[in-house]
C-alpha cells in the first residue's frame, strides 16, 4: 500500500467510524498532530506509525454504542385496585 492510498483509507476508516483526530491518535496512542499531518500530507508516515494504522483498520470495528436518554416517562395500569400481600 502506498503513502496516498494509505491516507485516503486512513481519511475514510476515521469518518465512517465518527472518530475525530484526537481521538484517532488516542487510539493509535501518538500525539494528535501526528494523524492531523499525515492526512494532510505535510508528514509522511514512519514504518512503525503505518504498522499501527494498518493494526487499526484490521482491528477497529467501530461499533457506536447505544445511548438512549428519557427525560420524561409516563407509566399507566390498566386498574387502580391496589393488591396488599
Amino acid at each position: 500500500m502506498n503513502d496516498k492510498e494509505l491516507i485516503e483509507k486512513l481519511k475514510e476508516k476515521r469518518k465512517s467510524c465518527g472518530y475525530s483526530q484526537s481521538r484517532l491518535a488516542n487510539e493509535l496512542n501518538t500525539n494528535r498532530q501526528s494523524p492531523n499531518e499525515i492526512e494532510n500530507g505535510k508528514e509522511k508516515a514512519s514504518r512503525e506509525m503505518k504498522h499501527m494504522i494498518l493494526h487499526y483498520f484490521y482491528y477497529c470495528k467501530c461499533e457506536q454504542r447505544f445511548t438512549l436518554m428519557i427525560d420524561f416517562l409516563r407509566v399507566r395500569f390498566p386498574t387502580t385496585d391496589a393488591v396488599e400481600q
